[in-house]
């Protein structure tokens, strides 16, 4: 019995440290890196330091951006091919220049292309608000339509931000979503 007890321990510990191995981008996928110089956004907004996440732009137009530069995903069921929900990832953009109490839908457009291959388009709720007062940021609700290696771009006010992520299918019984 305690053979039996210590066999499925061993084989419960394996799965646990396979499941929470992180998924590594491909060489082939260029997925953006924290910057040599960090971002340090002007207060009244956080600056950090954050230990799986960093911050990408200027002041004009900035995101928080996972360090693993991996988002996952999962496929639509039939027929809801075309819908945004559920959702890839919640995108979290910043400006010095939006004034939320302004500029309730803030225009914030939010494009993708997947670089290794063709898919159809990213799919993106309308953009609005979060975190209201004098730190607050706008929020996009984003949907990838295939899984590979993405390049994301956010223009505010003319201002451009483009950044690559390696989009993973989730694994069920994983926890990585």
């Amino acid at each position: 019995m305690t053979v039996l007890r210590l066999a499925l321990l061993i084989s419960l510990l394996a799965l646990t440290a396979h499941a929470q191995q992180p998924v590594l981008p491909p060489a082939s996928c260029p997925v953006t890196v924290p910057p040599a110089q960090p971002f340090i956004p002007p207060p009244p907004f956080e600056g950090g330091p954050y230990t799986r996440s960093f911050l990408l732009g200027t002041e004009k137009l900035w995101i928080s951006l996972r360090k693993s530069g991996v988002w996952y995903w999962a496929p639509h069921k039939p027929g809801h091919e075309n819908e945004v929900q559920p959702l890839t990832e919640k995108t979290f953009w910043a400006s010095v220049d939006f004034k939320w109490d302004k500029e309730w839908r803030p225009k914030l457009k939010v494009t993708g292309r997947r670089l290794d291959g063709p898919a159809p388009p990213l799919l993106t709720l309308p953009t609005t608000n979060a975190f209201p007062g004098p730190a607050a940021a706008m929020l996009v609700g984003v949907y990838v339509p295939a899984p590979g290696c993405w390049e994301i771009t956010g223009e505010y006010r003319s201002e451009k931000l483009s950044f690559v992520v390696w989009v993973e299918p989730v694994k069920t019984g994983t926890g990585n979503q």
